[in-house]
């Protein structure tokens, strides 16, 4: 490689060696030349076998590929040590179960020439597999309807447009803002806040068709149920950090408010493990049911207290009415949800 690179990738991976095999090889054929390139792969834990893919595959790859080890921190502090080794003026985030189109890269580096504001994203159709469980299909068919959203003409664009799992900004301006927060240690909302930030800072969103990845969602069933009570818990931690938008972020999930119960919540999971396959309207209530405990759950160990608790809920309510004035109802409302949290 000649010189300075012109874009970055970065790729935070843990455990997933088998998995991140085809996005480095989708990421070696682009059409774009590769020798203005590098691949970063931030390994968040101890992961011999991940390190040891990356070596074997960057013995001969058009431009550098490079493993870089930290203790598990999450995914969001390991894009900041990408983004913090990245040499390139332009930096891709994308998640490591991505296989990206040929034209991905080239449509990516194309929309920053000249120019230092754009959030580039592209779409990430999931793929369809065969005999797919119920909580797959359900997940697919909500990419894809956020997919038609955003490439809509009607579309105004928001701060959880900014997916980290194939989205470019310039490394200057990532660096500016401060990067991801380190606080949001678990699963969920780190990629959300930065793009608010982001457009605090000026800067625009370009949704691009040609840089399009596949999704290879592989999420066991169990995992998808139990993570949003993480996603809740960092609604919690977006909302102190960002108050005048209360109201968007505690419906980003807009679960009905359910009181944590423990022997209810097993039951309703083994019921979903059960009906998996098939799904159907038993499946659908039960995991409706059993997302929904796992949301408040989170919300209600998160918070500091009830007051953190009714502002949180009536910030809810309130934007879902587009106006402060809650009324009876309203009040009513949310006496019933706090005391169901209790």
């Amino acid at each position: 490689m000649n010189g300075q690179p012109t874009l970055s990738v970065v790729i935070p991976t843990r455990g997933r060696a088998d998995v991140l095999r085809h996005t480095l090889d989708a990421l070696l054929r682009q059409t774009l030349d590769l020798s203005c390139a590098e691949i970063l792969v931030v390994v968040d834990g101890d992961d011999p076998a991940t390190c040891a893919l990356v070596h074997a595959l960057a013995d001969g790859a058009p431009c550098p590929l490079v493993a870089l080890s930290q203790r598990r921190q999450g995914p969001a502090i390991a894009r900041n040590t990408g983004i913090a080794r990245a040499s390139g003026r332009v930096v891709l985030m994308l998640d490591d179960d991505i296989t990206a189109s040929r034209t991905l890269l080239a449509a990516h580096v194309r929309h920053h020439a000249g120019r230092d504001d754009a959030m580039v994203v592209g779409p990430l159709p999931m793929e369809r597999i065969e005999n797919e469980p119920a909580h797959h299909r359900l997940t697919r068919r909500w990419w894809d309807e956020e997919i038609r959203e955003v490439l809509s003409p009607w579309h105004r664009p928001v701060f959880r447009d900014f997916v980290t799992g194939n989205v470019s900004v310039v490394r200057e301006r990532l660096c500016d803002t401060g990067g991801f927060d380190a606080d949001f240690t678990g699963y969920g909302r780190e990629d959300y806040e930065l793009g608010y930030r982001l457009l605090q800072a000026g800067l625009h969103f370009v949704f691009e068709p040609d840089a399009a990845g596949l999704h290879r969602y592989r999420k066991p069933v169990g995992e998808w149920l139990r993570q949003f009570e993480s996603m809740a818990q960092a609604d919690v931690i977006f909302a102190r950090k960002h108050p005048e938008i209360t109201g968007a972020i505690m419906n980003l999930s807009p679960f009905p408010v359910i009181r944590w119960n423990p022997g209810a919540v097993a039951a309703g999971e083994a019921l979903v493990g059960h009906l998996n396959q098939r799904g159907g309207l038993a499946w659908k209530k039960a995991a409706g049911y059993v997302n929904a405990s796992y949301y408040w759950h989170g919300i209600r160990t998160a918070v500091r207290d009830r007051a953190e608790l009714g502002s949180l809920l009536r910030a809810r309510l309130a934007a879902r009415s587009r106006t402060g004035n809650l009324g009876f109802k309203g009040m009513l409302y949310l006496k019933r949800a706090q005391w169901g949290l209790r």
